[in-house]
């Protein structure tokens, strides 16, 4: 994002913010063991990854972040990648991680923000860890989190595969490749599976079942044959 994007931070960042607020509320995180009837799926929903229902209206703005990535990339392409790097992961970590613990890591990361917001010293801006990179290093979900942010202001608790965290923006060397960009984060995690990094591998090993046919196509092949693929079952 070029500086002159600057102006527009503050709406920028409470738009992402409602992105994984959005991700946050939908009727799977309410219930991440998976145990929800097919009739509780909400209107909209596409999938459904280990018992979390997904729907486009959630997909969709992931995409529409990693257009910079490759700005010839199409919808169907980059549908694939916000489901891939992103959704499926973070429903096979709600399954992994179950309701109560989740809930805990939320609250807990509620209460650090609380805590982080009210404030006053100046220690507290060495609160999480740092994190320094481009896309690669930061990884596909913290990129898109990042984006839009405004800088040395931390977030409300977002959820990312297997945890919650808080982000600080504290640098970043902007560069005319989105993938060549580089970022300083300060990341406080409040993790509810063990190794959130292996979640995307883990989501290789859920159940799949297509709502939507038309976004059959966009789970990668290799995916599909690994988590099996069901259709909608619902009379």
């Amino acid at each position: 994002m070029s500086q002159a994007g600057q102006h527009g931070s503050q709406g920028l960042a409470r738009s992402w913010a409602g992105l994984f607020l959005l991700l946050l509320g939908c009727s799977g995180g309410g219930d991440p063991t998976g145990a929800g009837e097919v009739s509780s799926w909400p209107e909209g929903t596409v999938l459904v990854c280990a018992g979390d229902p997904i729907r486009a209206d959630e997909v969709d703005p992931i995409a529409e972040a990693l257009k910079p990535l490759g700005p010839k990339f199409t919808q169907p392409h980059l549908r694939r990648l916000a489901l891939t790097n992103v959704r499926l992961p973070l429903a096979a970590g709600r399954a992994q991680g179950g309701k109560e613990r989740r809930n805990q890591a939320y609250r807990d990361a509620e209460a650090s923000y609380h805590s982080l917001i009210e404030a006053v010293h100046a220690e507290e801006n060495d609160s999480g860890v740092l994190t320094e990179g481009s896309q690669d290093s930061l990884g596909v979900p913290l990129w898109v989190l990042i984006q839009g942010l405004e800088l040395d202001v931390w977030t409300g608790p977002s959820e990312l595969p297997g945890q919650f965290v808080l982000v600080k923006l504290v640098g970043r060397n902007e560069s005319s490749q989105a993938q060549r960009e580089q970022f300083a984060v300060r990341v406080l995690a409040f993790p509810y599976v063990d190794d959130p990094p292996s979640l995307a591998r883990e989501a290789l090993r859920s159940t799949l079942v297509v709502v939507d046919e038309d976004w059959e196509p966009l789970v990668p092949g290799y995916w599909r044959y690994q988590m099996g693929t069901a259709g909608d079952s619902r009379e």
